[in-house]
Protein backbone atom coordinates (compact mmCIF):
# COMPACT_ATOMS: atom_id res chain seq x y z
CA UNK A 1 0.00 0.00 0.00
CA UNK A 2 1.43 3.38 -1.03
CA UNK A 3 1.27 5.95 1.79
CA UNK A 4 1.59 9.55 0.63
CA UNK A 5 0.33 11.32 3.75
CA UNK A 6 2.54 12.90 6.36
CA UNK A 7 3.31 10.85 9.47
CA UNK A 8 4.04 11.82 13.08
CA UNK A 9 5.85 8.78 14.39
CA UNK A 10 3.61 5.88 13.44
CA UNK A 11 0.50 8.09 13.26
CA UNK A 12 -0.64 8.74 9.71
CA UNK A 13 -1.99 12.27 9.18
CA UNK A 14 -4.26 12.53 6.12
CA UNK A 15 -5.13 15.66 4.19
CA UNK A 16 -7.68 17.47 6.41
CA UNK A 17 -10.55 19.24 4.70
CA UNK A 18 -13.05 21.79 5.96
CA UNK A 19 -15.67 23.33 3.67
CA UNK A 20 -13.73 24.53 0.62
CA UNK A 21 -10.27 24.42 2.29
CA UNK A 22 -7.94 21.47 1.71
CA UNK A 23 -4.61 21.16 3.54
CA UNK A 24 -2.15 18.75 1.91
CA UNK A 25 0.45 17.43 4.38
CA UNK A 26 3.43 15.46 3.08
CA UNK A 27 6.98 14.58 4.11
CA UNK A 28 8.46 15.18 0.66
CA UNK A 29 7.79 17.06 -2.54
CA UNK A 30 7.08 13.81 -4.40
CA UNK A 31 4.44 12.79 -1.86
CA UNK A 32 2.85 16.23 -2.01
CA UNK A 33 2.70 16.07 -5.80
CA UNK A 34 1.13 12.61 -5.63
CA UNK A 35 -1.62 13.86 -3.29
CA UNK A 36 -2.24 16.86 -5.55
CA UNK A 37 -2.66 14.51 -8.52
CA UNK A 38 -5.23 12.50 -6.54
CA UNK A 39 -7.07 15.71 -5.60
CA UNK A 40 -7.05 16.81 -9.24
CA UNK A 41 -8.46 13.46 -10.37
CA UNK A 42 -11.36 13.50 -7.91
CA UNK A 43 -12.22 17.18 -8.39
CA UNK A 44 -12.36 16.79 -12.16
CA UNK A 45 -14.54 13.70 -11.77
CA UNK A 46 -16.92 15.50 -9.38
CA UNK A 47 -16.92 18.67 -11.51
CA UNK A 48 -15.34 20.74 -8.72
CA UNK A 49 -13.04 23.59 -9.69
CA UNK A 50 -9.99 24.50 -7.57
CA UNK A 51 -8.17 27.70 -8.42
CA UNK A 52 -4.40 26.98 -8.59
CA UNK A 53 -3.65 30.71 -8.36
CA UNK A 54 -5.08 30.77 -4.82
CA UNK A 55 -3.19 27.64 -3.75
CA UNK A 56 0.09 28.06 -1.87
CA UNK A 57 2.71 25.78 -0.32
CA UNK A 58 4.74 26.33 2.85
CA UNK A 59 7.94 24.34 3.34
CA UNK A 60 9.05 23.24 6.81
CA UNK A 61 12.71 22.48 7.60
CA UNK A 62 13.64 22.77 3.93
CA UNK A 63 16.85 24.80 4.24
CA UNK A 64 19.58 23.66 1.89
CA UNK A 65 17.39 21.13 0.06
CA UNK A 66 16.45 21.17 -3.60
CA UNK A 67 12.73 21.73 -3.94
CA UNK A 68 11.10 20.88 -7.23
CA UNK A 69 8.04 22.75 -8.44
CA UNK A 70 4.60 21.61 -7.34
CA UNK A 71 1.94 21.58 -10.05
CA UNK A 72 -1.84 21.46 -10.05
CA UNK A 73 -3.71 21.28 -13.36
CA UNK A 74 -0.48 22.14 -15.23
CA UNK A 75 -0.06 25.32 -13.18
CA UNK A 76 2.79 25.98 -10.76
CA UNK A 77 1.83 26.37 -7.11
CA UNK A 78 3.39 29.37 -5.45
CA UNK A 79 5.88 28.39 -2.71
CA UNK A 80 5.81 30.96 0.08
CA UNK A 81 6.88 31.40 3.70
CA UNK A 82 3.33 32.01 4.94
CA UNK A 83 -0.18 31.05 3.94
CA UNK A 84 -3.67 31.20 5.45
CA UNK A 85 -5.76 28.14 6.29
CA UNK A 86 -9.15 28.42 8.04
CA UNK A 87 -8.41 32.05 8.82
CA UNK A 88 -5.09 31.28 10.57
CA UNK A 89 -1.84 32.36 8.97
CA UNK A 90 0.64 29.47 8.96
CA UNK A 91 4.39 29.83 8.59
CA UNK A 92 7.38 27.54 8.91
CA UNK A 93 7.95 28.58 12.56
CA UNK A 94 4.27 28.06 13.51
CA UNK A 95 4.35 31.51 15.12
CA UNK A 96 1.73 34.23 15.11
CA UNK A 97 2.36 37.83 14.12
CA UNK A 98 1.32 39.41 17.42
CA UNK A 99 1.82 42.98 16.21
CA UNK A 100 -0.64 42.34 13.39
CA UNK A 101 -3.12 40.75 15.83
CA UNK A 102 -2.92 43.83 18.06
CA UNK A 103 -3.54 46.14 15.10
CA UNK A 104 -6.55 44.03 14.12
CA UNK A 105 -8.10 44.31 17.58
CA UNK A 106 -7.43 48.04 17.79
CA UNK A 107 -8.86 48.64 14.31
CA UNK A 108 -11.98 46.67 15.26
CA UNK A 109 -12.76 48.68 18.38
CA UNK A 110 -11.98 51.99 16.68
CA UNK A 111 -14.33 51.12 13.82
CA UNK A 112 -17.10 50.50 16.38
CA UNK A 113 -16.49 53.46 18.71
CA UNK A 114 -14.25 55.93 16.91
CA UNK A 115 -13.82 59.00 19.07
CA UNK A 116 -16.09 57.45 21.70
CA UNK A 117 -13.26 55.17 22.74
CA UNK A 118 -12.19 57.72 25.36
CA UNK A 119 -14.35 58.17 28.43
CA UNK A 120 -14.38 61.96 28.07
CA UNK A 121 -16.60 61.57 25.02
CA UNK A 122 -19.33 60.48 27.43
CA UNK A 123 -19.50 56.82 26.39
CA UNK A 124 -20.09 54.30 29.19
CA UNK A 125 -16.98 52.18 29.93
CA UNK A 126 -19.23 49.18 30.63
CA UNK A 127 -20.69 49.31 27.12
CA UNK A 128 -17.29 50.01 25.56
CA UNK A 129 -15.74 47.02 27.34
CA UNK A 130 -18.62 44.80 26.23
CA UNK A 131 -17.93 45.77 22.61
CA UNK A 132 -14.20 45.20 23.07
CA UNK A 133 -14.82 41.81 24.64
CA UNK A 134 -17.39 40.68 22.07
CA UNK A 135 -15.83 41.85 18.80
CA UNK A 136 -12.17 42.85 19.21
CA UNK A 137 -10.76 40.16 21.53
CA UNK A 138 -11.94 37.14 19.46
CA UNK A 139 -10.35 38.62 16.34
CA UNK A 140 -7.09 39.30 18.18
CA UNK A 141 -6.61 35.81 19.63
CA UNK A 142 -8.31 33.62 17.02
CA UNK A 143 -6.34 30.38 16.65
CA UNK A 144 -3.60 31.31 19.13
CA UNK A 145 -4.38 28.29 21.33
CA UNK A 146 -2.77 26.00 18.71
CA UNK A 147 0.31 28.15 18.06
CA UNK A 148 3.59 28.64 19.91
CA UNK A 149 3.39 31.79 22.03
CA UNK A 150 6.33 33.29 23.89
CA UNK A 151 5.93 34.99 27.25
CA UNK A 152 6.82 38.36 25.73
CA UNK A 153 4.12 37.92 23.09
CA UNK A 154 1.51 37.37 25.80
CA UNK A 155 2.82 40.49 27.53
CA UNK A 156 2.36 42.44 24.29
CA UNK A 157 -1.29 41.37 24.09
CA UNK A 158 -1.91 42.26 27.74
CA UNK A 159 -0.20 45.64 27.34
CA UNK A 160 -2.36 46.49 24.32
CA UNK A 161 -5.52 45.45 26.16
CA UNK A 162 -4.66 47.50 29.26
CA UNK A 163 -4.08 50.53 27.06
CA UNK A 164 -7.60 50.18 25.65
CA UNK A 165 -9.11 49.64 29.12
CA UNK A 166 -7.35 52.75 30.43
CA UNK A 167 -8.73 54.78 27.54
CA UNK A 168 -12.33 53.72 28.01
CA UNK A 169 -12.10 54.47 31.76
CA UNK A 170 -10.08 57.69 31.51
CA UNK A 171 -7.28 56.36 33.73
CA UNK A 172 -3.66 57.55 33.37
CA UNK A 173 -0.76 55.27 32.51
CA UNK A 174 0.47 55.10 36.11
CA UNK A 175 -2.73 53.38 37.29
CA UNK A 176 -2.15 49.97 38.88
CA UNK A 177 -2.87 47.13 36.47
CA UNK A 178 -5.23 45.42 38.89
CA UNK A 179 -7.37 48.55 39.18
CA UNK A 180 -7.65 48.77 35.39
CA UNK A 181 -9.19 45.28 35.31
CA UNK A 182 -11.27 45.20 38.50
CA UNK A 183 -13.03 48.55 38.09
CA UNK A 184 -14.77 47.45 34.90
CA UNK A 185 -14.81 43.71 35.74
CA UNK A 186 -12.54 42.82 32.82
CA UNK A 187 -11.06 39.40 32.12
CA UNK A 188 -7.35 39.62 31.19
CA UNK A 189 -6.60 38.42 27.70
CA UNK A 190 -4.02 35.96 29.10
CA UNK A 191 -6.76 34.20 31.07
CA UNK A 192 -8.93 34.09 27.95
CA UNK A 193 -6.09 32.38 26.10
CA UNK A 194 -5.70 29.86 28.92
CA UNK A 195 -9.42 29.07 28.81
CA UNK A 196 -9.20 28.48 25.06
CA UNK A 197 -6.23 26.13 25.53
CA UNK A 198 -8.03 24.11 28.21
CA UNK A 199 -11.24 23.96 26.17
CA UNK A 200 -9.36 22.77 23.09
CA UNK A 201 -7.50 20.17 25.17
CA UNK A 202 -10.71 18.71 26.62
CA UNK A 203 -12.38 18.67 23.19
CA UNK A 204 -9.52 16.44 22.01
CA UNK A 205 -9.49 14.01 24.94
CA UNK A 206 -13.28 13.54 24.77
CA UNK A 207 -12.76 11.89 21.36
CA UNK A 208 -10.25 9.09 22.04
CA UNK A 209 -10.43 7.53 18.59
CA UNK A 210 -9.30 10.61 16.68
CA UNK A 211 -5.87 11.36 15.25
CA UNK A 212 -5.60 14.45 17.45
CA UNK A 213 -5.98 12.36 20.61
CA UNK A 214 -3.36 9.87 19.39
CA UNK A 215 -0.92 12.71 18.74
CA UNK A 216 -1.64 14.12 22.21
CA UNK A 217 -0.89 10.77 23.83
CA UNK A 218 2.35 10.54 21.85
CA UNK A 219 3.39 14.01 23.01
CA UNK A 220 2.86 13.00 26.65
CA UNK A 221 5.26 10.08 26.20
CA UNK A 222 7.97 11.72 24.09
CA UNK A 223 7.82 15.46 24.79
CA UNK A 224 10.45 17.30 26.80
CA UNK A 225 9.29 19.55 29.64
CA UNK A 226 11.19 22.44 28.07
CA UNK A 227 9.84 21.76 24.60
CA UNK A 228 7.30 23.74 22.61
CA UNK A 229 4.75 20.97 22.17
CA UNK A 230 1.10 21.67 22.78
CA UNK A 231 1.00 19.25 25.72
CA UNK A 232 3.67 21.27 27.57
CA UNK A 233 1.54 24.37 27.24
CA UNK A 234 -1.44 22.41 28.56
CA UNK A 235 0.53 21.12 31.55
CA UNK A 236 1.69 24.62 32.50
CA UNK A 237 -1.86 25.92 32.26
CA UNK A 238 -3.28 23.07 34.34
CA UNK A 239 -0.63 23.62 37.01
CA UNK A 240 -1.26 27.37 37.01
CA UNK A 241 -4.88 26.88 38.06
CA UNK A 242 -4.28 23.91 40.41
CA UNK A 243 -5.89 21.35 38.13
CA UNK A 244 -4.84 17.71 37.76
CA UNK A 245 -2.35 16.53 35.15
CA UNK A 246 -3.20 15.98 31.50
CA UNK A 247 -2.67 12.21 31.88
CA UNK A 248 -5.48 12.08 34.44
CA UNK A 249 -7.96 13.91 32.22
CA UNK A 250 -7.07 11.76 29.21
CA UNK A 251 -8.09 8.70 31.20
CA UNK A 252 -11.01 10.47 32.92
CA UNK A 253 -12.43 13.06 30.50
CA UNK A 254 -15.20 15.39 31.66
CA UNK A 255 -18.21 16.45 29.65
CA UNK A 256 -18.48 19.97 28.32
CA UNK A 257 -20.51 21.49 31.15
CA UNK A 258 -18.52 19.81 33.95
CA UNK A 259 -15.22 20.99 32.47
CA UNK A 260 -16.50 24.50 31.89
CA UNK A 261 -17.75 24.71 35.48
CA UNK A 262 -14.50 23.34 36.95
CA UNK A 263 -12.27 25.63 34.88
CA UNK A 264 -14.46 28.62 35.72
CA UNK A 265 -14.19 27.96 39.47
CA UNK A 266 -10.40 27.49 39.37
CA UNK A 267 -9.84 30.60 37.27
CA UNK A 268 -12.09 32.64 39.55
CA UNK A 269 -10.09 31.52 42.61
CA UNK A 270 -6.78 32.25 40.89
CA UNK A 271 -7.73 35.74 39.76
CA UNK A 272 -9.31 36.68 43.09
CA UNK A 273 -6.11 35.68 44.90
CA UNK A 274 -4.04 37.67 42.41
CA UNK A 275 -6.21 40.73 43.02
CA UNK A 276 -5.91 40.51 46.81
CA UNK A 277 -2.15 39.91 46.67
CA UNK A 278 -1.56 42.97 44.49
CA UNK A 279 -3.85 45.06 46.67
CA UNK A 280 -1.71 44.20 49.70
CA UNK A 281 1.47 45.15 47.84
CA UNK A 282 0.33 48.49 46.39
CA UNK A 283 -0.92 51.34 48.56
CA UNK A 284 -2.67 52.96 45.59
CA UNK A 285 -5.24 50.14 45.70
CA UNK A 286 -6.29 50.57 49.32
CA UNK A 287 -9.51 52.39 48.33
CA UNK A 288 -10.49 49.72 45.76
CA UNK A 289 -12.82 47.03 47.07
CA UNK A 290 -12.26 43.70 45.31
CA UNK A 291 -15.57 42.22 44.20
CA UNK A 292 -16.58 38.65 44.99
CA UNK A 293 -16.12 37.75 41.31
CA UNK A 294 -13.72 40.35 39.86
CA UNK A 295 -13.76 38.70 36.42
CA UNK A 296 -17.42 39.35 35.67
CA UNK A 297 -18.53 41.83 38.32
CA UNK A 298 -17.68 45.51 37.83
CA UNK A 299 -16.99 47.93 40.66
CA UNK A 300 -19.88 50.06 41.88
CA UNK A 301 -18.14 53.15 40.47
CA UNK A 302 -18.93 52.05 36.92
CA UNK A 303 -21.85 49.75 37.66
CA UNK A 304 -23.95 52.68 38.90
CA UNK A 305 -23.09 54.96 35.95
CA UNK A 306 -25.69 55.47 33.23
CA UNK A 307 -24.78 55.87 29.59
CA UNK A 308 -24.85 59.67 29.48
CA UNK A 309 -22.09 62.26 29.40
CA UNK A 310 -22.74 63.74 32.84
CA UNK A 311 -22.68 60.46 34.76
CA UNK A 312 -19.70 59.11 32.83
CA UNK A 313 -17.57 62.18 33.53
CA UNK A 314 -18.48 61.99 37.22
CA UNK A 315 -17.55 58.31 37.21
CA UNK A 316 -14.17 59.12 35.68
CA UNK A 317 -13.37 61.48 38.58
CA UNK A 318 -14.46 58.86 41.12
CA UNK A 319 -12.31 56.21 39.44
CA UNK A 320 -9.24 58.44 39.44
CA UNK A 321 -9.75 59.43 43.08
CA UNK A 322 -10.16 55.81 44.18
CA UNK A 323 -6.97 54.81 42.34
CA UNK A 324 -5.10 57.84 43.77
CA UNK A 325 -4.28 59.16 40.30
CA UNK A 326 -6.37 62.34 40.59
CA UNK A 327 -4.13 65.34 41.29
CA UNK A 328 -5.72 67.86 43.65
CA UNK A 329 -4.78 71.54 43.62
CA UNK A 330 -3.08 71.28 47.01
CA UNK A 331 -0.87 68.48 45.73
CA UNK A 332 -0.15 70.30 42.48
CA UNK A 333 0.93 73.41 44.42
CA UNK A 334 3.66 71.42 46.14
CA UNK A 335 5.39 70.92 42.80
CA UNK A 336 4.84 74.46 41.45
CA UNK A 337 8.26 75.64 40.14
CA UNK A 338 7.27 79.31 40.57
CA UNK A 339 6.75 78.96 44.29
CA UNK A 340 9.75 80.05 46.40
CA UNK A 341 10.42 77.90 49.38
CA UNK A 342 12.26 79.40 52.35
CA UNK A 343 14.59 76.58 53.27
CA UNK A 344 16.96 77.12 56.15
CA UNK A 345 20.14 75.19 56.34
CA UNK A 346 21.63 74.18 59.61
CA UNK A 347 25.17 73.17 60.32
CA UNK A 348 25.70 70.91 63.28
CA UNK A 349 29.06 70.90 64.89
CA UNK A 350 29.93 67.85 66.90
CA UNK A 351 32.80 67.67 69.32
CA UNK A 352 34.25 64.30 70.01
CA UNK A 353 35.87 63.74 73.35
Amino acid sequence: MLILDSCIGDIQVPAPTCADDIAVLANSTADAQGILDIVQHHTSRDLVKINPAKSEAVLYNAKGSNISTLKFEDNDINITNETKHLGIKRNEQNRANISERIRTGRATIYSLLGAGLHVRRGFSPMVAYKLWRTYAVPRSIYGLEVMNLLAKEKDMLELAERKILRQIQGLPNNTANMAVYTLVGAEPIAITLDKNVLTFFMNIVRNPGTIECEILRRQIVFSDQRGKDFINRVEKTLSKYNLKSSSYYIENPLNKMEWKRLVGIKIKEYWKNECHNEKMEKTSLKYIEIQNNPLNEAHNIWKSVKNNSKDVKAGEIKARISTQTYIFQAKRAKFDPKEIHNVKKYQIRCTMS
